[in-house]
């Protein structure tokens, strides 16, 4: 019976693809050169994955199968970007179920629109765990401003659409302002799980010397932009502190990094 069951998931398994979008290109040569991919990959052109700066073939893609991101990828009302980086939210949202058992509350340094945080506000119930998730942003961007000046921050409104976003999360604590300012007023004593995304250095290294003596044993701390080479400054600045407190940081296909407390 069990082999049976077996099979007919074996023989129920259909190749899934998908094309979103791609940053840093020059679109029209990326078109035809893909075009060739797929072309070049026969009946493996059924199972291509681009988006995000990837380009996979014959892969299973379990999260594409699931409902939740099938929805995500189908929301009208979400941004291209975030679609383009569901592999990305896959892996946050893996990491950040596992830390549901440790002890310490959640962090997000750079909150942007409040889209990651309010997947993971989907798939983890804060306030029957107890944990407080605290979201971090300046939710504006300045002239002269060193963090990548994106297009959402200069809504005058942001703020007050992230905090509308989360108003029925009692357990969610949005701050305003300049990390690591904020974080050294509101840190909580003890964290399972961080994501940073603050597409700068200065914060991001200031950040993980004030968060890592705060977790325990297999916390977790997800960098988003870790792997990207143009964010390379990040990498060169944040493995040395990792390295000072015994710890390692691994690089993913997906630009992310991704630090396992030891």
């Amino acid at each position: 019976m069990v082999d049976q069951y077996i099979q007919n998931k074996v023989e129920n398994f259909p190749p899934v693809r998908l094309e979103v979008g791609h940053f840093n290109i020059d679109e029209e040569k990326f078109i035809k050169g893909l075009s060739l991919i797929k072309e070049s990959l026969g009946e493996f052109a059924k199972t291509i994955y681009s988006s995000d700066n990837m380009i996979c073939w014959n892969r299973n893609y379990g999260f594409l199968r699931d409902p939740f991101y099938i929805n995500i990828l189908n929301d009208k009302e979400l941004s291209l970007t975030d679609k383009a980086v569901v592999w990305r939210t896959y892996i946050l949202v893996y990491f950040a179920k596992i830390c549901t058992k440790l002890v310490g509350d959640y962090l997000e340094l750079g909150t942007y629109e409040g889209h990651t945080a309010q997947v993971l506000t989907e798939k983890i119930d804060f306030n029957r765990l107890e944990k407080d998730y605290f979201l971090y942003d300046l939710f504006e961007w300045k002239e002269g401003d060193d963090h990548s000046p994106l297009d959402g921050l200069f809504n005058k409104n942001l703020y007050l659409e992230v905090c509308k976003k989360f108003n029925k999360n009692k357990n969610v604590k949005i701050i305003k302002g300049r990390v690591p300012d904020t974080l050294e007023d509101t840190i909580p004593d003890q964290i399972a799980f961080a994501h940073i995304d603050m597409n700068h250095w200065v914060p991001e290294t200031a950040a993980l010397e004030m968060i890592l003596p705060k977790m325990p044993i297999g916390a977790v701390i997800i960098f988003d932009d870790y792997g990207w080479y143009c964010y390379h400054s990040q990498k060169v600045a944040l493995d040395p502190i990792a390295n000072k407190y015994g710890q390692e940081i691994l690089e993913l296909p997906t630009g992310q990094g991704i630090l396992i407390k030891v």
